[in-house]
């Protein structure tokens, strides 16, 4: 499955390897399909892993420029739905960070074919509204809101303040060069995506309709919007519990690979592929 071509006719790229079981891998922001590696080196036989790259990520189409921030999570799920679909079997399905918003959406619209789920730090504010979590949505709306409005001013090396915040002070200098300017290339798309997160509207019956088990993992080192997230969405999806990852931090499919494939494999042990 190198690459999907939609009904809009938008194409989506995607990498695939091993055979049984199908895992649909979906990367942050900014990110690509490959950001998985290290995961997916930990996760044996037995699995078959498809990484997409989102639109407007790796090689797969952008959105159109008119997508609206409250448009944009479903859209991109759309993509994911289609490498859903075309597995032809019952899927797991796994999301890092905004990627955890983008699986959400699309475990929503395919129920039936969603085994189940990993979310692994994802940024769904919604779900602090739904949870009544003002407090904690209202610091967060505000950090963010500025980070959107630094980027759109074109403050250079402005992806550090995102950086900072989920990976912990002075991560971004510590990033080798090639990185840093991959990630600051890169600030005009992740602000886009931060915007669709603070935008989501997926309501509490859509995800009380998600009747397949979901895991939310989390770093013990990360900042509390995590945990908090995590807590709240744990409170509405019917199937879920909550799993820490001790000492990581955002940058768990990096820095504790093993840890992030055992809770994919525990969440996929006894299934049998179709």
């Amino acid at each position: 499955m190198p690459t999907l071509t939609l009904p809009t006719g938008a194409t989506v790229a995607c990498a695939e390897t091993g055979n049984g079981i199908p895992v649909v891998l979906v990367h942050g922001s900014p990110g690509e399909g490959r950001s998985w590696g290290r995961v997916a080196r930990h996760l044996g036989d037995g699995l078959r892993l498809l990484m997409p790259d989102l639109p407007g990520y790796g090689q797969s189409t952008p959105l159109p420029d008119a997508t609206t921030p409250a448009e944009r999570t479903a859209d991109m799920a759309d993509a994911v739905s289609a490498v859903i679909r075309a597995c032809g079997a019952p899927v797991y399905l796994c999301g890092h960070s905004y990627g955890g918003n983008v699986a959400l959406h699309a475990a929503a619209a395919n129920p039936a074919i969603v085994r189940g789920c990993v979310l692994l730090e994802p940024v769904f504010f919604r779900a602090l509204a739904l949870a009544g979590d003002t407090t904690t949505l209202q610091a967060a709306t505000t950090y963010f809101s500025d980070y959107i409005a630094r980027v759109q001013a074109g403050e250079p090396e402005v992806i550090r303040r995102m950086v900072d915040f989920w990976f912990g002070d002075g991560a971004y200098a510590r990033l080798p060069p090639p990185v840093q300017q991959f990630l600051a290339g890169a600030a005009g798309r992740n602000a886009l995506d931060v915007a669709g997160s603070m935008a989501e509207t997926l309501s509490r019956e859509a995800l009380a309709a998600l009747s397949a088990p979901v895991v939310v993992g989390y770093g013990s080192a990360s900042p509390p919007v995590v945990p908090a997230i995590a807590r709240a969405l744990a409170g509405i999806l019917p199937n879920a519990r909550i799993a820490a990852i001790d000492r990581a931090t955002h940058g768990m499919l990096d820095s504790h690979p093993e840890q992030v494939a055992g809770l994919i494999r525990q969440l996929c042990a006894g299934a049998t592929p179709d």
